[in-house]
């Protein structure tokens, strides 16, 4: 394909419809076709065309009580439909479930979607008390121990285009304090960090490698300090990079790709 033809060739109907997914995808609360048509610049009959044929296909869902749109599962369901992240999923599923009987914590799967991280599976404390993540959880990478940690393993051209993608939809990126924390990762092998929403929550991450040797998920543990119990910090910590790396061995990892 010729660099023009990008230029020449467009679908402007397909465009319509994934920038109103996108939009619902980021909204924070359900939006009006009046609202979704302002913030695009689009008239009321171009949209209103749109969102019929993406609720028709339950793309989207529409509330009858105020007649405001919001994004559904859907595209989240094709997503995991798909054999390599089913696969993830089915080999990392029972080692996670050891880790939160072990540790009695919960912890979530996540891999990159974009400029943020998402929460493809998790498993909650078995005990009385825990703290997880909704499934499909999603957060900006940088702001995420997650999403730091996958862009900390990914290889560098990938590095180079999210952290492009964070500066043109982020204007508060750190960029230079992003790349210094993600080499401190990469040489360490894992991350903990201070929860930036829940306090008393601190996160641990560990990158997942695929056959490739490049991270693929990463395995995290929202852990809660507790006044008494047999398990430390230092002990989840060691859990958390073992096991990820016994998923990653058991998706036909080699040597896993370390940065540069």
């Amino acid at each position: 394909m010729s660099e023009n033809e990008p230029k020449k060739y467009k679908a402007p109907a397909l465009a319509k419809g994934l920038q109103i997914l996108e939009l619902l995808a980021a909204a924070k609360a359900p939006m009006s076709m009046v609202e979704i048509g302002k913030a695009l610049g689009r008239s009321k009959s171009e949209i209103y065309r749109m969102l019929v044929e993406l609720e028709q296909r339950d793309y989207v869902e529409r509330a009858e009580a105020t007649d405001q749109f919001s994004i559904t599962n859907k595209l989240f369901e094709l997503a995991m439909s798909s054999p390599p992240r089913q696969n993830l999923v089915a080999i990392a599923l029972p080692h996670m479930q050891r880790v939160a009987q072990e540790i009695d914590q919960s912890c979530h799967l996540a891999v990159l979607s974009g400029h943020h991280m998402v929460v493809i599976n998790r498993v909650e404390a078995p005990g009385e008390l825990g703290f997880a993540v909704r499934l499909g959880y999603r957060r900006r990478i940088d702001r995420s121990t997650s999403g730091t940690v996958l862009m900390a393993f990914s290889e560098a051209h990938m590095r180079d285009r999210l952290s492009a993608a964070l500066q043109n939809a982020a204007p508060d990126y750190d960029a230079n304090k992003h790349t210094s924390l993600m080499r401190r990762i990469e040489r360490k092998g894992f991350h903990v960090e201070a929860s930036a929403i829940v306090r008393g929550i601190t996160d641990i991450g560990a990158p997942i490698f695929d056959a490739s040797g490049h991270a693929c998920a990463a395995l995290t543990v929202p852990y809660i300090g507790r006044e008494k119990g047999p398990i430390t910090q230092e002990d989840v910590i060691n859990i958390v990079v073992s096991t990820s790396q016994a998923i990653s061995k058991e998706l036909g990892v080699g040597s896993p790709f370390h940065g540069q």
